[in-house]
């Protein structure tokens, strides 16, 4: 019988680019990986720093999901029950943009791991909506305004979206809507997005979030076709709509959490007799 053997492959998230922004597991994990792949279509250069001096690094920006099961194997030792092998690559990360749980291609890696034997884990990351909100310092949801957020997409290449799961479709529930991979088709998005938000509703466009080449642009709806075109806005920026946009500014939209008549388990905010 043929096996994998002291292998593990770590799918590590890397966030909207800075590598300060890697959590700390993803960090020690590509510090101690033997080899890494990564997208260099997609991954900031700068993440390859932190890989420790030696791993191998492989890209993947050119290569179909056949031609990246060939290459791992050739990382992952196998052996036939009583024998023993040398040099084996112990731990293997697959780098991947953003969050891995968040328009990924990890569930077919997954699945190829599993009818493999082969030992893995996801690490999280931050993703482009949040580090946006982060750096514009705006938040997401907001007391009276929204309390739900959407994450989507338009319909692109990739293929249909599932019935219901349209642009237009989930605006009419008028939360808050983070939208990726979308500008390529951006015409058509705001078009969806009109038919249930104001043309004067907030929005924010995000692109190379926490890089050097930020782009943070704060419009109304009826201005992101316009300012896409004069930023060069393309299909790697995410685009934020919704109310809870100007919550800097309305200072009437407060959290219970602290609100001095609020009580809960640790705080008696009523008056006690």
């Amino acid at each position: 019988m043929v096996k994998p053997i002291g292998t593990k492959i770590y799918f590590v998230s890397a966030g909207p680019g800075d590598p300060e922004l890697l959590t700390v597991k993803a960090a020690k994990i590509l510090k101690k990986s033997d080899a890494v792949f990564y997208a260099g279509s997609l991954i900031n250069p700068g993440l390859l720093k932190v890989i420790k001096k030696g791993a191998k690094l492989i890209d993947l920006k050119t290569l179909n999901f056949e031609q990246i099961k060939e290459r791992l194997e050739n990382f992952i030792e196998f052996q036939a029950e009583g024998s023993v092998r040398a040099n084996i690559i112990n731990i293997i990360s697959v780098l991947h943009a953003g969050d891995s749980s968040i328009y990924s291609a990890i569930n077919e890696q997954m699945h190829y791991l599993e009818d493999m034997g082969i030992e893995y884990e996801i690490i999280p990351g931050v993703t482009a909506a949040f580090a946006a909100s982060a750096a514009n310092k705006s938040i997401l949801t907001l007391p009276d305004v929204s309390q739900t957020v959407i994450f989507c997409r338009g319909e692109g290449r990739t293929g249909k979206l599932p019935d219901g799961q349209d642009i237009k479709s989930l605006a009419s529930h008028k939360a808050t809507m983070a939208i990726y991979l979308s500008f390529g088709l951006i015409d058509s998005v705001v078009c969806d997005l009109k038919e249930y938000y104001p043309e004067n509703t907030p929005c924010l466009i995000a692109k190379d979030v926490s890089l050097k080449s930020q782009i943070l642009i704060n419009c109304e709806l009826k201005d992101v076709v316009k300012k896409s075109e004069e930023f060069s806005v393309k299909n790697m920026a995410v685009l934020i709509v919704g109310d809870a946009l100007r919550g800097k500014y309305f200072k009437e939209n407060r959290s219970k959490l602290y609100d001095k008549s609020f009580s809960h388990g640790f705080r008696n905010g009523g008056n006690t007799v």
